[in-house]
């Protein structure tokens, strides 16, 4: 019978918690998985949402060759999804004292979260959907028949009355998220 040890660098065997933190617990992979639900849900990679609830159950900052080992990811999945997470303001990266290779931290507090991802999945939507609602406009006043006319000037109302209140309602989040994140540090 033969023991396999991990082993760190000067080939010493590794302690307790080097070979916890590189392992994953029940609790870890059960928000591990939560995640990755959530990030599917608002059609977001798979990777954003695993290496979002590894880092967000994880107290020390990982590296990317950390996160590829412990989810079983590609690098181009793990450099997709950290470079995603980034830009949504959901990770920071840290340089660690004597250290080469960069570390990942989550982001936990919400309102961050709910801003970062309204900054760069909705509100690009909604500028974008103004153009479109006008282009929608100028190709319902084009139609010829009355009927289809009419038809598409009441759908077009429609459209524009969920524009607004969506733009509306954008700003009424953020500031609930934000009240909601300072009572929780209380």
């Amino acid at each position: 019978m033969s023991i396999l040890l991990r082993m760190i660098p000067y080939s010493l065997p590794s302690s307790d918690f080097a070979q916890e933190k590189h392992s994953l617990s029940s609790w870890e992979t059960a928000v591990i998985d939560l995640f990755l639900n959530a990030a599917t849900s608002v059609g977001l990679p798979k990777s954003v949402g695993q290496i979002y609830g590894l880092l967000f159950c994880r107290d020390e900052p990982l590296a990317m060759d950390e996160i590829m080992e412990l989810l079983s990811v590609s690098k181009g999945s793990a450099s997709q999804g950290l470079r995603s997470l980034r830009q949504l303001g959901a990770v920071k990266s840290q340089f660690l004292p004597g250290q080469r290779k960069e570390h990942f931290v989550a982001e936990i507090r919400l309102r961050k979260l709910v801003s970062g991802f309204l900054k760069e999945q909705t509100e690009p939507h909604l500028e974008k959907g103004k153009a479109r609602l006008n282009h929608l406009q100028e190709l319902v006043d084009a139609t010829e028949d009355r009927n289809s006319a009419e038809r598409g000037r009441k759908r077009t109302n429609v459209l524009a009355s969920w524009h607004r209140q969506v733009g509306k309602l954008l700003p009424l989040v953020k500031l609930i998220v934000g009240k909601t994140d300072r009572s929780n540090k209380r």
